[in-house]
């Protein structure tokens, strides 16, 4: 059963289109996963929309206006239709197996991705211990989305954030404190936590995070001088 969630004001401005795209991608998997948030998000997008519809209507076009568009669409049209016709694309063929679409293969392990994350599939994991990380080219206001899949019994070492962490458990388990997250679970950090989450079973998450991690205890700290470059 999901238990961690994005807040109202969160789903707002998703329905909105004001979120950075590395959050919208992460609100929009979370609701793949949880139809009661994908109910909330349509309750706030039929909002707006009932909102747009009450809002004055825009001043008509007069006859020399609309005549111009007419114009400056057939021109497009017949541009368009003047292009030639592209190839056919044949698609290219294979020795090995591949993975079904909307799968990732990490580790000797195949995960179904939702569908919003599904065109996201790359073999350029970094590899740390127990953890991978593949960054996702999703970069926007300052925020950065990752792949992250950790071993089962990998430990994240202790740490603290800079600005926001998301995590959107795709697929595994995460113990944070007292907490055993599970698959869709929409866990929220920022400068207020410090903690070391950990995997007992194994897990593959969607993080997003608008600045580098602060490790706080051991030898992990001697990390903080590169951290810019691992989130």
């Amino acid at each position: 059963m999901i238990k961690a969630h994005p807040t109202d004001p969160m789903l707002r401005a998703f329905a909105a289109d004001e979120l950075p795209l590395p959050l919208a991608v992460g609100l929009s998997a979370h609701c793949e996963l949880c139809p009661d948030c994908a109910a909330r998000l349509k309750t706030f997008e039929e909002e707006l929309a009932q909102q747009y519809l009450a809002s004055p209507a825009e001043p008509e076009l007069d006859s020399r206006d609309e005549a111009g568009l007419d114009a400056g669409f057939d021109a497009m049209l017949a541009e368009i239709l003047a292009q030639p016709l592209a190839e056919p694309f044949s698609e290219p063929t294979y020795d090995q197996p591949r993975a079904q679409p909307g799968e990732l293969e990490v580790a000797g392990q195949a995960y179904r991705l939702p569908r919003v994350l599904a065109r996201y599939r790359s073999p350029k994991w970094r590899h740390i211990g127990a953890i991978r990380q593949q960054s996702l080219p999703l970069d926007e206001m300052g925020a950065r989305a990752s792949l992250l899949h950790i071993e089962a019994g990998g430990r994240i070492p202790e740490h603290t954030h800079q600005g926001y962490e998301l995590t959107l458990l795709l697929a595994g388990n995460i113990q944070d404190g007292d907490t055993l997250y599970k698959a869709g679970d929409f866990i929220w950090r920022d400068a207020s936590h410090s903690h070391s989450p950990h995997t007992p079973d194994g897990c593959l998450c969607y993080t997003v995070q608008d600045a580098p991690v602060q490790f706080t205890k051991g030898l992990s700290r001697l990390l903080n001088g590169i951290s810019q470059h691992l989130y």
